[in-house]
């Protein structure tokens, strides 16, 4: 069992700046494979990042508008299993990527955070380095 970390929007931001897109490709697909260690058990498997970012392409962002729809719906079912209530739906999350703000990385972000520290809380796995940093941009 290994320690789910947590995510930063603000580097996320600042390294697809720098590299143009592909860290964002990385942050997702990492993202989405964490999902699928914190949701398991619920009889779904989140799809890796790349594929959708495909597929994205060729539907003018409508598939990776729906990827990240299915992320908020999944994050929102299984928060009760960590003892948490997320108010935000992957319907939510769609209508923000829709809009174009950037409302929706901040729900699934702030969602999973809050989640992978539950799951790593309840699995006694606690970050060494914890104590020694200090990351104002995380949840």
């Amino acid at each position: 069992m290994k320690m789910i970390k947590k995510r930063s929007l603000v580097t996320y931001y600042l390294l697809s700046i720098l590299t143009l897109g592909i860290y964002a490709i990385v942050f997702w697909h990492k993202l989405a494979k964490d999902v699928n260690v914190l949701c398991e058990g619920d009889g779904k498997k989140t799809m890796k990042y790349f594929p959708a970012w495909l597929l994205g392409i060729i539907t003018g962002s409508i598939f990776v508008t729906v990827w990240k729809a299915k992320l908020g719906s999944r994050l929102q079912y299984n928060a009760e299993r960590y003892g948490l209530r997320f108010s935000e739906s992957g319907g939510l999350v769609a209508a923000y990527s829709v809009l174009g703000i950037v409302g929706s990385h901040i729900i699934l972000v702030k969602n999973f955070n809050r989640m992978a520290e539950a799951y790593n809380a309840y699995n006694g796995l606690v970050d060494p380095e914890a104590d020694k940093k200090t990351d104002l941009f995380a949840d």
